[in-house]
């Protein structure tokens, strides 16, 4: 079976190198000079600006390459990226760089690694993800429970999945079969390891002069400042630098950058922005306290009043991403769908910033997004994906029903990894 597997991800992996390098799918490009990640356009098929010819234009070529585009076959583009997001995930040749995607722009994208075989390890059995035509016999839920003892059968009506389902359902992956008197899915849901510590405590920032990224850090934590540290013979002493949190410094204008006046206002800022700004993530959500002596506006998906939201200094910290909102924009997208929730805010320095205002031609911008919203909307949206694939497949059957046949896999021990 290892040797199956490996020729199996082998032809995605040369198929996935090839389109990338054909320059054919908009989006779809290397992520770094090495061609060793690439990015693959991810916009849910429920926002009003998807595309489906471009945007699930890869999607829908993975389903063509796998002879899945039959007649008859109802035109989803949501199985198609279902299918293709199963098999990169599954293969031990890629696997997702989660800190380099953005999903919370208007033209989102993930990225995969290639993964060398040198890294790959151990090739692990294939987890079963097939539609099985099947008429299921009387005594079916007693044979299947004596024969692993950890099975049960199910009947899931599609009209009684609520939002609650979505931290529990994970990793289902289905093909389509002609319409069927009844369809059975075998489908194995693994238990999910639980995440690391300060998982949640974590923050991913880019930085920008006039619209060219200079930096881009994740740092781990719930606290963190950004500054900007003047150059100096005499390095100052780790306690300085820190401030008790860790540090994103503001990068000198890099060489590459055109002299202009906009260029020089940039080297008059910087040194109003010694202090910098602290941010801090609460059980509330992330807030923001301004030090600098240069301005700071911020913008945010949360704000309640138009205009420009200015961070005042000597006041108490500003509130600029609540995690209750955040919840509620989530679960209004499960119900109803349309835009995900954003995971982010923008603080722009030295200028005026609204919501309405391209922040590409300001002198400096931070993008800030947390990482652990970003993963909860993408679990959210391979949850929906999924519920897509099952609505469907339940069209396809005379009853409207799907029969889940649920398989609890536990995770392999180390003596059993070995």
């Amino acid at each position: 079976m290892a040797a199956g597997r490996m020729r199996s991800t082998r032809r995605l992996r040369s198929w996935i190198v090839e389109q990338v390098s054909s320059g054919k799918y908009p989006g779809l490009v290397w992520d770094d000079e090495a061609k060793t990640m690439f990015r693959i356009p991810w916009k849910h098929a429920g926002k009003q600006d998807f595309r489906k010819d471009e945007d699930a234009a890869i999607f829908k070529a993975w389903a063509k390459f796998k002879g899945k585009l039959t007649d008859g076959v109802q035109d989803n583009p949501a199985s198609w990226k279902t299918r293709l997001r199963c098999a990169l995930n599954k293969s031990p040749e890629f696997t997702e760089v989660m800190e380099r995607a953005q999903l919370d722009i208007s033209e989102p994208y993930k990225v995969y690694r290639l993964v060398p075989i040198s890294e790959q390890g151990v090739v692990v059995p294939e987890k079963k993800c097939r539609v099985k035509p099947t008429k299921r016999p009387k005594n079916r839920q007693s044979s299947e429970s004596e024969r692993d003892g950890v099975s049960q059968e199910k009947k899931i009506k599609l009209e009684e999945v609520t939002s609650q389902q979505v931290s529990s359902t994970t990793g289902l992956c289905f093909d389509t079969v002609e319409p069927v008197d009844e369809i059975t899915l075998d489908v194995r849901i693994e238990e999910s390891v639980p995440a690391p510590t300060g998982v949640q405590d974590s923050f991913c920032v880019a930085v920008q002069y006039l619209g060219q990224e200079v930096l881009k850090r994740q740092i781990q934590g719930s606290d963190i400042r950004i500054m900007y540290r003047p150059s100096s013979i005499i390095p100052p002493t780790p306690a300085v630098l820190e401030g008790r949190f860790p540090c994103v410094p503001l990068p000198e204008p890099p060489s590459a950058l055109p002299a202009s006046e906009e260029l020089q206002a940039l080297f008059n800022l910087l040194p109003f922005m010694e202090r910098g700004v602290v941010l801090t993530s609460t059980p509330q959500g992330v807030y923001g306290k301004r030090f600098c002596q240069g301005r700071v506006f911020w913008t945010g998906p949360h704000t309640t009043t138009l205009g420009l939201h200015k961070m005042e200094r000597k006041t108490e910290p500003v509130l600029l991403f609540s995690k209750d909102a955040f919840k509620q924009q989530l679960d209004h997208f499960v119900s109803h769908g349309g835009e995900p929730p954003r995971c982010g805010i923008t603080l722009c320095f030295g200028e005026e910033l609204s919501n309405t205002e391209d922040p590409s031609g300001k002198l400096i911008i931070v993008q800030i997004t947390l990482p652990w919203a970003e993963q909860q909307v993408h679990n959210t949206q391979s949850f929906m994906d999924s519920i897509s694939i099952l609505q469907s497949l339940a069209s396809q059957s005379p009853l409207g029903e799907v029969t889940l046949n649920l398989v609890t896999v536990s995770p392999p021990t180390s003596e059993s990894a070995a």
